[in-house]
């Protein structure tokens, strides 16, 4: 599910990346290859192709921001969970033991979501069932997810079940909810046994406004690392760390990673990678490295586009492999069971919730004031060759697009009914097909805004005025709202408007067209 913030969608595979290749060092590790064994005869096909020698490998995710699949909107749209699972079933088919991390901040803030903050609440919960059914071994937690009311993350996260554990080593929990966060989890990768922490940014969480604060208290990092990481290398191989930073996120080394995860890698350089918060979705596809060589840091990006995979060798000196693998079209988007997770039961979990129906809704403040919407059939009463203009377009199809696809029903999910009705967060838009079935699809009054005021008295200059629209302003405000780079990244102004120009396609010299309409005949069931 896609949302406003922009990204670019379209990007070389790393897939063809070459291994990193870095120097030796006087850490623990000092071979820059996994275990050095040599290349197979046939080397296996798919990702990682040109790995060998690898005795586990770490699935590093995170700051999903409730981007669980490609919306579909265009092509050439890479992340979602399906195609992470796709991935991680390849690896596996290489015989690789597999320990799954997630960064968190599996949703978007639910105060600037298109879906509304609803939507998001039951995407959390949809997220953390993904994780389970990839069987993710640890998730941090998150600030972000919080977002939803510290009381209902938490009664997701105890939904989920043991798995993924939830992990902070400076966040305790109330009295009674012990179980609900981890200071750390341990497991057995093959002959690895991989150590796992996370800290929460103090900073983030007091930004937090809830009123539930209580059930969680957060303490400094540095305190709470210390006695975590001594007793991981008491009875592990290998240690992580996941870093959730209060945005934003304050470069240290340039282009790398934020300044507070940077210095916990320095100042505990026990861990072996380092895993932090990224500002945008495209991250460095090599690490960085701190510590004489020794400590991984790295970042997996934004919006769920990337996985970083950390290959270990057999070799405990051999310094681990690292590869940024881009969630292309070369993975299935549709792998089982996470498309019927995201396509059926979420769609069954908010058309229940009615988050469409309920959709928080205000006045419309920019056009005459009182006006209602009507509906693109009552601009045809005096606009008629504009409207079959407009019937020509895709934006009269765009309702239908959401159940061209009988298994991937999208009618009842906000964040798609954002764009493809009429005025969905208007106090007179949008509620249902059974409610306000005259605003399916992409109207004339999505652009112009509501129209009930100009179509009564259609000579009243003030309201003719409401709903003009000049290219500039539909360039500059109007079209980016649903042609943003997220769902639209190939959109041209110019090449786009030229779509839909409909200025002198009408004349008004019949008097009936200005005698005006009773706009309520057409906005009814």
């Amino acid at each position: 599910m896609f949302h406003r913030s922009a990204r670019g969608l379209l990007g070389a595979t790393a897939l063809g990346l070459l291994a990193l290749a870095v120097p030796a060092c006087d850490g623990k590790r000092t071979s820059a290859t996994v275990g050095g064994s040599p290349a197979a005869a046939t080397p296996p096909k798919g990702p990682l192709a040109d790995w060998d020698g690898v005795a586990a490998a770490l699935i590093l995710t995170g700051q999903q921001d409730g981007y669980l699949e490609p919306c579909g909107c265009s092509e050439g749209q890479k992340g979602g969970m399906a195609r992470r699972l796709d991935l991680l079933k390849k690896l596996e088919a290489r015989g690789w033991p597999l320990v799954r991390l997630d960064l968190g901040s599996l949703i978007h803030d639910p105060a600037d979501a298109r879906g509304g903050a609803e939507e998001e609440r039951i995407k959390l919960g949809i997220a953390l069932k993904a994780l389970n059914v990839m069987k993710y071994d640890a998730v941090a937690l998150s600030a972000d997810d919080l977002k939803v009311g510290i009381d209902k993350a938490i009664g997701e996260y105890l939904n989920v079940g043991e798995r993924p554990k939830v992990v902070a080593a400076n966040v305790v929990p109330a009295s009674g909810l012990e179980s609900v966060v981890a200071r750390a989890v341990r497991v057995k990768a093959g002959p690895i046994r991989v150590g796992v922490t996370a800290v929460l940014d103090p900073a983030a969480f007091a930004a937090l406004n809830d009123p539930n604060k209580e059930m969680l208290a957060v303490k400094g990092a540095d305190e709470a690392l210390k006695a975590t990481l001594k007793d991981l290398e008491n009875d592990t191989d290998f240690q992580v760390l996941l870093v959730q930073e209060a945005p934003p996120a304050t470069l240290d080394l340039p282009g790398r990673a934020p300044k507070k995860a940077a210095a916990l890698a320095k100042a505990f350089p026990g861990f072996d990678v380092v895993v932090a918060t990224s500002d945008v979705p495209d991250p460095e596809r090599e690490p960085s490295w701190v510590n004489g060589g020794k400590t991984m840091l790295v970042q997996v990006g934004r919006k769920g586009q990337y996985v970083g995979v950390v290959g270990l060798g057999a070799d405990r000196k051999a310094k681990p492999r690292y590869r940024l693998v881009e969630l292309d079209l070369s993975y299935d988007k549709k792998t089982e069971p996470l498309r019927a997770l995201v396509d059926e039961d979420f769609q069954a979990l908010l058309k229940e919730a009615g988050v469409v129906e309920d959709f928080p809704k205000h006045a419309f403040v920019d056009g005459a004031p009182g006006s209602t919407f009507v509906g693109a059939l009552a601009c045809k009463e005096c606009h008629e060759k504009t409207y079959f203009k407009w019937v020509s377009t895709k934006h009269a199809r765009a309702f239908d697009a959401l159940t061209a696809d009988r298994r991937r029903d999208r009618r009842f999910d906000a964040e798609c009914i954002a764009c493809h009705a009429t005025g969905l967060e208007y106090t007179t838009g949008y509620r249902s097909e059974a409610l306000t079935p005259y605003l399916k699809g992409n109207q004339c009054e999505n652009c112009h805004g509501p129209g009930s005021k100009h179509s009564a008295a259609p000579d009243d200059a003030s309201f003719r005025k409401a709903v003009a629209l000049t290219p500039e302003r539909a360039e500059r405000t109007t079209c980016l709202k649903c042609h943003d780079a997220d769902n639209s990244p190939h959109f041209k102004f110019p090449e786009y408007f030229d779509k839909i120009r409909h200025k002198g396609l009408d004349t008004y010299d019949d008097p009936k067209v200005h005698k005006g309409i009773d706009p309520k005949a057409f906005a009814k069931p």
